[in-house]
């Protein structure tokens, strides 16, 4: 698949997602904190989402100063985990 193909896809499954879902995912990924941490991510995957996707370095410094240092680090992991994964 081409990357415009994953970017398609995951702009459909972001304009989709309720928040409840995004919890569960969070959960399952042991990226859950608080209440608050789960706002902070969901407000920037429906916000800032393509340029996390571009991986643009601002998005994430100015992410990472509104969450933990631990789900950062996890955060990020899954990203460039990802990102070997989908080759993008």
């Amino acid at each position: 698949m081409g990357e415009d193909m994953y970017k398609n896809l995951l702009k459909q499954w972001i304009t989709n997602i309720q928040q409840e879902d995004f919890n569960r995912y969070l959960k399952m990924n042991g990226l859950w904190t608080s209440d608050q941490e789960a706002k902070v991510l969901y407000q920037f995957l429906k916000e800032d989402w393509e340029d996390i996707y571009d991986g643009k370095q601002e998005t994430f410094s100015k992410l990472q100063k509104n969450i933990s240092e631990g789900t950062y680090q996890k955060l990020y992991s899954l990203y460039e985990q990802a990102k070997k994964k989908y080759n993008i």
